[in-house]
C-alpha cells in the first residue's frame, strides 16, 4: 500500500505541474511579470490538495522567525523529496539551490527556472559566481533554500555540512535562516518508494544577518549552524 501511495503521489505531483503550474507560471512569469511570486501555486496546490490527500500534517514552529521585510537563505537538512514541498506552504516563496542535470529533464526544466531556481555544476568553475547569482535572487524578494548536506541522508542523521554556502554567505552579506525538518524521511524514504501519512515539523531557528557573523570564518559559521540544526534533530 506505502508502494502505491508513493506512485500515486509522484503522479499528483507530475499532473498538478502540467495542469495547474504550467499555465500559472505563464500567466504570472509573462504577464504580470512577478516570477517570485510563481511559487503561490505550490503553496496552494500543496496545502490544500497534495498533503490532505496523503495525509501530510505540517506543523511550523518558530514561525516568528521567518523574515517579513527581506529576502533570505534557508539552511536545511535533508532526508526526502518531500523536503521540497513543506517549505511553500509554510514558509512562503521559494526557490531551491539543486543539481544541474535536473534541468535536463523535459518541461521540469522549465519549471526549475521559472520559479527562479539556481544549478549546482559538477564542475566548480561553473558555479563561480553563484553567491552572486544567490544575493541578486534575495534582493528581488526571492527565498533560497540550500541542503548544505549535498544529498539526502538515508537514515536521518545528519550529515556534514559542504563550505559552499558559508563562504559565498561570508563574501555576499547572505542572511542566513537556520531550518529542521522532522518526519519527512519517515513519510516518503530515501530508500524505498513508500509514502506514509504522518506529521512534518518545521522548526525555524532565529535568522543569522551578515553582521552577526562577521567576526566568524566560514568555517565556524558552518559547524555552528550545523550544531543549530542538529540539535532540535537528535531531540525529535
Amino acid at each position: 500500500m506505502a508502494f502505491i501511495r508513493a506512485v500515486l503521489f509522484y503522479l499528483t505531483i507530475f499532473s498538478g505541474m502540467i495542469i495547474l503550474g504550467t499555465p500559472y507560471i505563464i500567466y504570472k512569469g509573462t504577464f504580470c511579470r512577478r516570477k517570485n511570486e510563481i511559487t503561490n501555486v505550490c503553496s496552494f496546490y500543496f496545502r490544500y490538495v497534495v498533503f490532505k490527500l496523503f495525509g501530510i500534517k505540517v506543523k511550523v514552529e518558530g514561525a516568528e522567525n521567518i523574515p517579513k521585510d527581506r529576502g533570505f537563505v534557508i539552511v536545511a537538512n535533508h532526508m526526502s523529496f518531500l523536503d521540497i514541498p513543506v517549505f511553500w506552504p509554510s514558509i512562503g516563496n521559494a526557490a531551491f539551490v539543486a543539481k544541474a542535470a535536473l534541468w535536463k529533464a523535459p518541461i521540469f526544466g522549465w519549471v526549475l527556472d521559472s520559479i527562479g531556481c539556481i544549478p549546482v555544476h559538477k564542475n566548480p568553475r561553473k558555479n563561480a559566481d553563484m553567491g552572486k547569482l544567490i544575493r541578486d535572487r534575495i534582493d528581488h524578494n526571492y527565498n533560497i533554500v540550500i541542503f548544505p548536506e549535498g544529498h539526502r541522508s538515508a537514515d536521518g542523521k545528519l550529515l556534514p555540512f559542504q563550505n559552499g554556502i558559508f563562504k559565498m554567505a561570508k563574501e555576499n552579506g547572505l542572511p542566513l535562516v537556520p531550518v529542521t525538518l522532522v518526519g519527512t524521511g519517515k513519510c516518503l524514504s530515501k530508500v524505498k518508494w513508500a509514502m506514509n501519512p504522518g506529521e512534518v515539523r518545521i522548526i525555524i531557528h532565529p535568522l543569522q544577518a551578515s553582521e552577526s557573523y562577521a567576526d566568524k570564518t566560514a568555517v565556524q559559521l558552518r559547524d555552528e549552524i550545523h550544531d543549530i540544526i542538529e540539535k532540535d534533530l537528535k531531540e525529535a
